[in-house]
């Protein structure tokens, strides 16, 4: 956590140092404009409306970035190491960036000699159809912000959402970046991590891993013995896995099936570990549900 609240601090002191060039920016237009005399001609008239352009996205981006630098910075100083989660600053940088594009959009008017009252006011029906449209994008860009000012998870945290697990690399205002253990990265919408069942390993004191599979249900089906065979295959693994915490249960019973979950405890958090139990004991239940079907 040190090493990320420091990341940040450092992150923050650049945006500073690019906040003063932006300031020093901004009074420079502001001297032009003053000395540019817009009724002189047309060449100076457009070159007025230019350096107004700039003079006001200047001023916007900077209101917007020393809020962003206020809060970010309050929060730091607020926050323990031990409580910091990067999520916040995340979230205030998303904001921001929406903030500065109005602005961007804004200043493009002014360029244009458009009034933005005027030009807001004469597409209203078509922004709410617009709006009406891209429901579920607002939708899901709402619920990237609430996650991101959520502390449930973070990035850097393993996760699993539904058939999806994986570390987080990123959070945006469309889905959440996972790199799963085949490092792919995978895009899972943000309206489907508040809606689904979300499993955050990393809070957990403990690490388990669970393997559902179906048996054959016939008469020489032994959990028993089952559950034994699959222990001698990670025996090799006796230091990262607890081996009385093993577990094979029987979910449910049908006709032709049994439904079986496989719970092994870890005592490290080691992926490269996980990744080798997980395919010896892949491997093992496919045999064994292999034999039983030949």
């Amino acid at each position: 956590m040190e090493t990320g609240k420091s990341n940040i601090e450092v992150n923050e002191r650049k945006k500073r140092i690019i906040f003063v060039l932006k300031v020093l920016a901004y009074f420079t237009f502001l001297v032009l404009q003053e000395a540019i005399e817009p009724d002189k001609n047309l060449l100076f008239s457009k070159l007025y409306n230019i350096v107004d352009a700039f003079a006001f996205l200047l001023s916007g981006n900077i209101l917007v970035s020393l809020g962003r630098i206020f809060l970010v910075r309050f929060y730091l100083r607020k926050k323990k190491t031990n409580s910091l989660h990067s999520n916040f600053v995340l979230g205030i940088n998303r904001i921001a960036s929406l903030l500065n594009v109005i602005i961007l959009l804004i200043a493009i008017m002014v360029f244009f000699d458009i009034d933005p009252k005027e030009f807001l006011s004469s597409i209203t029906i078509v922004a709410a159809a617009i709006a009406l449209l891209s429901r579920d994008y607002i939708i899901n860009m709402l619920n990237g912000l609430i996650i991101m000012f959520s502390d449930q998870i973070t990035l850097g945290d393993y996760i699993k959402v539904g058939e999806h697990q994986g570390k987080i690399k990123d959070i945006t205002l469309l889905n959440i970046v996972l790199l799963n253990d085949d490092y792919d990265l995978v895009m899972v919408p943000n309206s489907l991590i508040l809606t689904a069942n979300v499993v955050n390993y990393s809070r957990q004191n403990i690490r388990k891993l669970t393997f559902d599979f179906e048996a054959t249900n016939h008469s020489l089906l032994n959990v028993d013995e089952m559950e034994n065979e699959l222990k001698a295959k990670i025996k090799p693994f006796k230091e990262e896995v607890q081996s009385d915490s093993i577990s094979l249960k029987a979910l449910e019973i049908k006709k032709d099936i049994v439904k079986m979950k496989l719970q092994i405890q870890l005592n490290n958090k080691s992926r490269e570990s996980e990744r080798k139990i997980r395919r010896i004991i892949n491997q093992a239940i496919i045999n064994l549900t292999g034999e039983e079907n030949k």
